[in-house]
């Protein structure tokens, strides 16, 4: 899957239309997070949390609003995506941002 299309399966579904870069994960435009987000993909595909394309979605390609405040990943979403997924990011190797750590 190409880059773009990671980001476009993002912006499909979320109920937002602005972004900004860099992001929490210090991505400094679309194609390196699309890039950086690739390894995540089995986790969106196997669905191993009903919040994980929110989740991750909001970290690679966060919401931005109106007057330039971006809106990051919430704590209990990180929680929930890495109890849910555990398995599956050991399984397929994937290691964890600490940016995403969710005490961050």
């Amino acid at each position: 899957m190409r880059g773009l299309e990671l980001i476009l399966i993002c912006l499909l579904n979320l109920t937002y239309n602005m972004t900004f870069f860099p992001n929490k994960l210090e991505h400094y435009d679309q194609d390196i997070a699309a890039v950086a987000m690739e390894p995540f993909l089995p986790l969106i595909n196997l669905l191993c949390s009903p919040e994980v394309k929110t989740f991750l979605c909001s970290a690679f390609v966060p919401a931005c609003t109106e007057s330039l405040q971006i809106i990051p990943p919430c704590r209990n979403h990180c929680e929930h995506v890495l109890r849910d997924c555990e398995k599956l990011i050991d399984t397929f190797g994937i290691t964890w941002p600490e940016e995403l750590q969710c005490d961050r």
